[in-house]
């Protein structure tokens, strides 16, 4: 199934503000996208890593238990409540694949990038689709991304994978970071 190339595990102060997200990204990128919401900068961080270790091809699988809700709530009360037409800024981060369109862009990817709505276990549904992908030869690796935000916490994790012959037991990220390399 698998060949788990390496992993990264990131945790945050939970009451981290998005100025500091970006303060961090700034540090080790030339140049910040404009107008990310938390998600996408929590994904970036996740994502910079593997900056330069992934093939041009490599595809991007983003599982997130929660979307952008401060996003969601501007953009519905926007075009419900005002009863206008929404701003840029609302409108593309309210598509959660925005987050993985972001990563894709600072990795310099050009392999395909899902984002799924995913509860406490996104791992099994993550690595499904990146199988599909990996052994149709769609992609030749793919990077796992799990964010977690809520519940006094901010954190993440994320895998490269290739295809190989490792199968998780739980599907949970334990697995993929004691696989053998």
């Amino acid at each position: 199934m698998f060949s788990v190339v390496q992993h990264y595990e990131l945790t945050l102060d939970a009451n981290s503000t998005d100025k500091m997200l970006k303060q961090q990204l700034k540090q080790q990128l030339p140049r910040m996208p404009r107008r990310m919401d938390r998600l996408a900068l929590l994904t970036l961080l996740l994502a910079l890593p593997f900056r330069g270790q992934l093939a041009s091809r490599c595809g991007i699988y983003l599982a997130a238990d929660y979307p952008s809700l401060a996003n969601m709530y501007a953009l519905l009360d926007t075009v419900i409540v005002q009863q206008q037409l929404p701003k840029p800024f609302e409108f593309v981060n309210s598509v959660s694949n925005a987050a993985s369109f972001y990563a894709a862009q600072m990795l310099n990817l050009d392999g395909p990038n899902v984002f799924i709505g995913a509860g406490s276990e996104p791992w099994q549904p993550l690595a499904e689709l990146a199988y599909a992908d990996l052994h149709c030869d769609i992609v030749p690796e793919a990077l796992l991304i799990r964010c977690l935000q809520g519940n006094n916490q901010l954190s993440g994790q994320a895998v490269h994978l290739r295809p190989g012959h490792w199968q998780p037991k739980n599907w949970q990220f334990s697995d993929f970071a004691t696989a053998a390399r």
